[in-house]
């Protein structure tokens, strides 16, 4: 009977340090591939693919003696972290530049409509950092029930089982929903109607974080419905 670590040394395809060069290249070159450094008790795994690019996890596993996992933990990649700070960086550049500057500059013609757009756009922000960390924390959840079933520590009925009991509407995800997903159509009838006008960046900006949210949501329903049907019919 093979070790757990035996088992996931076949999993590693490449072994590289971990530091932000190599993840850099990960995210450019090795999509797909099982990347490790390895030390005595403790390997650090990572893999990147289309769905999670740049924001992939990394896996510290810790093993016994025996070659057996003691434990898992999970961050964020370096690359991930770098391109959070660029992104935050970015965020708040759009709002001091395009949002809150023009405000102080047309102070005297100050209207409320000024704090109603400053509102949606905070409103968005929230929205764009919120779909970035369920894309991930989805994406960390996937990769390590496959870790845990490729090395035998759990198996995928067990596992479905569990997300399937899970339910994706309960009382605060509806309120939630019939919520959020007017607001988002709303966003992107406006966003749209901005780009006609002009305003092409803001536009776009809104229309992206809108359709974005809309669509991990979908997805994730689609994704339990498709797997309770599956199980249905096993």
């Amino acid at each position: 009977m093979k070790f757990h670590k035996e088992k996931i040394d076949k999993l590693i395809t490449l072994e590289k340090e971990n530091n932000l060069v190599n993840h850099i290249l990960t995210s450019l070159f090795n999509k797909g591939k099982t990347i490790a450094k390895k030390n005595t008790n403790e390997y650090i795994i990572w893999t990147s693919n289309y769905w999670v690019g740049f924001f992939y996890p990394i896996f510290k596993i810790n093993f016994d003696k025996d070659g057996e996992i003691t434990n898992i933990k999970s961050e964020l990649s370096l690359n991930g972290k770098l391109w959070r700070v660029i992104l935050s960086s970015l965020l708040i550049l759009f709002f001091v530049f395009f949002l809150i500057i023009p405000i102080i500059e047309n102070f005297k013609n100050f209207d409320f409509s000024m704090l109603i757009i400053l509102g949606v756009f905070s409103l968005l922000a929230f929205g764009f950092i919120w779909v970035f960390k369920k894309f991930y924390e989805n994406e960390t959840k996937n990769l390590l029930n496959e870790l845990k079933i490729l090395v035998g520590l759990d198996s995928k009925e067990t596992i479905e089982e569990k997300e399937n009991k899970k339910s994706e509407w309960t009382l605060k995800r509806i309120l939630l929903r019939v919520f959020i997903y007017p607001f988002a159509l709303f966003i992107i009838f406006i966003s749209c109607y901005g780009i006609y006008k002009g305003t092409f960046f803001r536009g776009f900006f809104g229309v992206l974080i809108a359709v974005a949210f809309l669509y991990t949501d979908i997805k994730i329903i689609w994704k339990k419905r498709k797997t309770k049907a599956k199980n249905i019919q096993n």
